[in-house]
């Protein structure tokens, strides 16, 4: 029997990162309200309200209030494209792993 492989996958570092945020749903348009749980410079892992399961390969966008913890006013300019790689809901919330389209080179972690 062979031994499960145990290097790590994700090519960044994460960091546990709580902000507000939203998804939109490419293919129906709709907007949830979501936090960041940590993220990376490739992707994210969002608690997201959404009445049904989204699923790995679904297309969002996803706006993250960076600098500021308070206001979740997130801007049309500010949103990432991103697919959505992993998902586990129970009731009205998931927790959403996402990975964003271009990788960011800084992130803007104040706390």
């Amino acid at each position: 029997m062979s031994q499960p492989d145990k290097t790590e996958r994700r090519r960044d570092p994460r960091y546990q990162f709580t902000r507000p945020a939203k998804v939109r749903c490419e293919q129906t348009g709709k907007f949830y309200t979501a936090r960041t749980i940590d993220l990376s410079a490739g992707g994210a892992l969002l608690r997201v309200e959404h009445p049904s399961l989204m699923v790995p390969g679904q297309r969002v966008q996803v706006g993250i209030a960076w600098n500021r913890p308070q206001e979740a006013l997130i801007e049309s300019h500010q949103m990432l494209e991103a697919t959505i790689v992993r998902s586990l809901g129970i009731g009205r919330v998931q927790s959403v792993a996402l990975q964003f389209d271009m990788r960011r080179q800084t992130m803007p972690l104040s706390a």
